[in-house]
C-alpha cells in the first residue's frame, strides 16, 4: 500500500461522495465500507439497530486486509466511529477525514435518500461518536450544507500534502 485516506463520518456525512472526489482527484481507487458489510450486519441496521463492536471487529479486519493489499492509493469511505475503530485500521501512509456535519443536515440528507442505515440510526451512531482530537495524521473538516464534495475533495488532499 502506497497511501491512504479514510473519509470518516456519521451516516449522512457525505463520506461516499467526498470520497469519490478525492479519488478521482488523485488518480487513486475507491472503496466504500458499506460493501465490506455482511447482510446481517446490514439487516441489522435497516432496522434501525446499531451495530454492536463484536459486529465490527471482523467487518474492520476485512476492511484492514483491503487497505494494505490494495496496491496504490486507496480513499475508503467508513463511519469509523470510535478511536478504537480507528486504530484498528491505522497503519503507516493511512490519514483520517473527518466530516463534522450538524445534526440538521445529516437528518435532512438521512430524511431524502434510501439506504439501509436511515435516519433512525443517527441517534446511535451519535452516541457511538468519539471524534478524533488530537489523532495523528487526522484532519476535521466542519462542512456546511454549501460545501461541494469536490472543495472538500481539494482540502483533504491538501492537508496530507497529496496530489
Amino acid at each position: 500500500m502506497q497511501a491512504a485516506v479514510v473519509i470518516m463520518g456519521v451516516s449522512g456525512s457525505g463520506k461516499t461522495t467526498v470520497g469519490e472526489a478525492l479519488a478521482t482527484r488523485l488518480g487513486w481507487v475507491f472503496l466504500d465500507a458499506d460493501d465490506f458489510h455482511t447482510p446481517a450486519a446490514k439487516a441489522k441496521m435497516a432496522a434501525g439497530e446499531g451495530l454492536t463492536d463484536a459486529d465490527r471487529a471482523p467487518w474492520l479486519a476485512r476492511l484492514r486486509e483491503a487497505l494494505q493489499t490494495q496496491p496504490g492509493g486507496v480513499v475508503l469511505a467508513c463511519s469509523a466511529l470510535r478511536a478504537a475503530y480507528r486504530d484498528a485500521l491505522r497503519a503507516p501512509g493511512v490519514h483520517f477525514a473527518y466530516l463534522r456535519v450538524p445534526r440538521a443536515v445529516l437528518e435532512d440528507r438521512l430524511q431524502h435518500r434510501t439506504h439501509y442505515a436511515g435516519v433512525s440510526l443517527l441517534p446511535s451512531q451519535l452516541d457511538t461518536l468519539e471524534e478524533p482530537a488530537g489523532e495523528a495524521d487526522t484532519v476535521t473538516l466542519d462542512v456546511q450544507r454549501s460545501d461541494a464534495p469536490d472543495q472538500l475533495a481539494g482540502r483533504i488532499a491538501g492537508a496530507f500534502a497529496l496530489s
